[in-house]
């Protein structure tokens, strides 16, 4: 497999019109095996920003600092069409708001999410010192390490390689996927129930986004943001809260094809979570992403 491409993709461009993606039974979600996985849709509304947007003059040297995406409902196995405009323009922030729809063929057009992207202007760090969290130590994975083996001809979501020996494998989509999505370094059985305890990974993307076009840094962590849902909010019964939510923050873009991710927060109330990963690449910290969750068991 190359560096920059992928045999499997999540999407495919409509030839006709450049705002309509089909999706790929490989963007298929764990909730419903005609919805599809909300880290895509997280991933389109990046991608959106990216393609339209950060090619103009006007939005060089600026930073995707924010990104939040509403999941307004499970999104369908059918076509997306994506609309966006800049709802703020000024010489050190400029907002991006972007919609995904999708045509009903009984309720007419849905929509299905929504994403607000603040870019700030990058300038001169000031004079002085601030308390930072502690630096991430952990080196990253090979680049050029083997992807995980075909499951059912499909290749698993994303690759993950768990760190220590304390968190078990992760029951991210029950139990029978959970092994191809995650590589634990220290080897565990299947079965064994979820620790309760602090987290730490690297994720790695397996697919491209769109059919032939190459992974950018940005749609790698805009992805990745999705993943605090199944690793902060999974226990020793498995992933019980469905994400209407995500919120991600970065300071940089990331380098390298993995992604390091490590739990922060978690708290959860009444059927409602709240849960937090720091997010770091090869040379350090990122950023964050946090998720708010509704108790729910999958169909």
């Amino acid at each position: 497999m190359s560096k920059n491409t992928a045999p499997q993709a999540f999407f495919k461009k409509d030839k006709h019109n450049s705002s309509v993606y089909h999706p790929t039974l490989n963007a298929r979600g764990p909730w419903d095996p005609n919805s599809l996985h909300g880290r895509v849709i997280a991933g389109l509304i990046a991608h959106e920003v990216e393609i339209n947007y950060l090619t103009r003059d006007d939005f060089q040297d600026m930073q995707i600092t924010r990104m939040t995406v509403d999941l307004l409902r499970l999104a369908p196995m059918a076509p997306l069409i994506i609309q966006s405009n800049i709802a703020r323009s000024g010489r050190r922030i400029q907002v991006i708001d972007v919609q995904i729809n999708t045509n009903h063929k009984e309720k007419g057009i849905l929509e299905i999410a929504r994403g607000s992207v603040i870019l700030l202007k990058k300038s001169e760090e000031p004079i002085g010192s601030v308390w930072s969290t502690p630096v991430w130590n952990i080196d990253a994975p090979d680049e050029n390490m083997e992807m995980p083996d075909l499951v059912e001809e499909r290749l698993p979501m994303w690759h993950t390689i768990n760190i220590g020996s304390t968190t078990g494998p992760l029951p991210i989509l029950g139990s029978k996927i959970s092994a191809a999505n995650s590589k634990d370094v220290n080897a565990t059985t299947e079965n064994q129930q979820r620790k309760i305890g602090p987290r730490r990974a690297w994720i790695r993307e397996t697919h491209a986004f769109i059919e032939n076009e190459i992974i950018s840094p940005i749609l790698r962590v805009a992805q990745v943001a999705d993943f605090a849902n199944p690793f902060v909010n999974s226990g020793t019964n498995g992933l019980n809260y469905i994400n209407t939510d995500i919120s991600l923050y970065l300071h940089r873009n990331p380098v390298g094809s993995w992604i390091g991710t490590e739990t922060f927060y978690h708290g959860a109330d009444d059927g409602i979570s709240i849960a937090t990963i720091a997010l770091y690449d090869k040379i350090g910290k990122i950023g964050t992403s946090t998720v708010c969750g509704l108790a729910q068991v999958r169909s």
